[in-house]
């Protein structure tokens, strides 16, 4: 029998060390299966244009980044829960800024990994929060963090939102600074699907990703080795891959959360990031739930 391959793309952030574990410990051997883990470095703008591709198969994306793609037209669907905990996004500039706060920000620019990319949606949040307005010209694409890290110092441009624990060595080195934190308003992550993968081998995604899952949730039961492999492996401190640890929640099912989908989907269309033509027709589809209820608080996320 023929051995299929399911490509699985992430950013290689401690986020996916669940897929890491899973590979180690030859979770999918009887599957008739091979998982491979490719790492993008653009984060959920990039990992969507490769599902949209083809090129990868499966992939953890920002709740929002899926959720704004699929609502403007991208044939990817939403396949279940990554985290049932929130991101921490970091509120960065370069060291040498003058700028200490975040109030002190109107009107500078955004490092954005892409278009459509979390960064960018969370840029969007922060401005909504600050009665900041922005416009195209206030977002330069970078790419990602290393891209974030040339040119912030450079001035080309001024704010970056990353993972504050991701980022968290170029703040001890001396690159950015940190001046505040903006928590998702919804959990962080969801595994996506490339168009068509979930009309025939939907069974074998739920199984690959339960399975993933269950390395996720025992990530916390031997916690010392878990620091040691995030130090290791993402150049964190220990105190901060603690931190991490503690923060982080892992879903105990496969499945998506209507709920929490409808109303990300209701925050985006606010702020102006999905058009609403495109996501009567991605509701007429089903790639969408249609019932909002309240989005649940950051405090009912951090405790779920």
């Amino acid at each position: 029998m023929t051995t299929r391959v399911l490509r699985v793309g992430g950013v290689d952030e401690p986020f996916n060390l669940p897929w890491i574990r899973a590979f180690n410990a030859g979770a999918f051997n009887d599957l008739n299966v091979e998982v491979v883990f490719s790492s993008y470095a653009g984060g959920t703008g990039a990992l969507v244009e490769a599902l949209d591709a083809g090129t990868i198969d499966l992939a953890t994306v920002l709740t929002e980044g899926g959720v704004t793609a699929i609502g403007n037209g991208s044939g990817i669907r939403l396949h279940s829960a990554w985290t049932t905990s929130a991101l921490r996004w970091g509120i960065h500039v370069a060291a040498k800024a003058k700028e200490t706060k975040v109030s002190e920000l109107k009107g500078k620019r955004f490092a954005i990994s892409r278009h459509g990319s979390g960064s960018e949606l969370m840029a969007y949040e922060l401005a909504d929060q600050q009665g900041w307005k922005l416009n195209d010209n206030k977002f330069v694409v970078v790419g990602g963090v290393d891209g974030a890290a040339a040119a912030l110092p450079k001035r080309k441009a001024h704010i970056f939102l990353w993972e504050r624990f991701v980022t968290a060595p170029l703040v001890k080195q001396g690159i950015f600074k940190r001046v505040g934190e903006i928590p998702t308003p919804w959990p962080a992550f969801y595994t996506a699907a490339r168009p068509g993968l979930l009309d025939n081998d939907a069974d074998l995604v739920d199984e690959v990703v339960r399975r993933t899952l269950l390395h996720g949730a025992t990530l916390a039961a031997d916690t010392d080795v878990t620091i040691d492999e995030i130090v290791d492996r993402y150049g964190m401190t220990k105190r901060h891959a603690r931190t991490w640890l503690s923060d982080v929640a892992w879903p105990t099912a496969v499945g998506i959360d209507e709920n929490v989908l409808s109303s990300v989907t209701d925050r985006m269309v606010e702020l102006g990031r999905i058009d609403p033509e495109s996501l009567a027709r991605a509701h007429a589809a089903g790639s969408l739930p249609t019932r909002a209820t309240d989005m649940p608080s950051s405090d009912e996320i951090h405790s779920t």
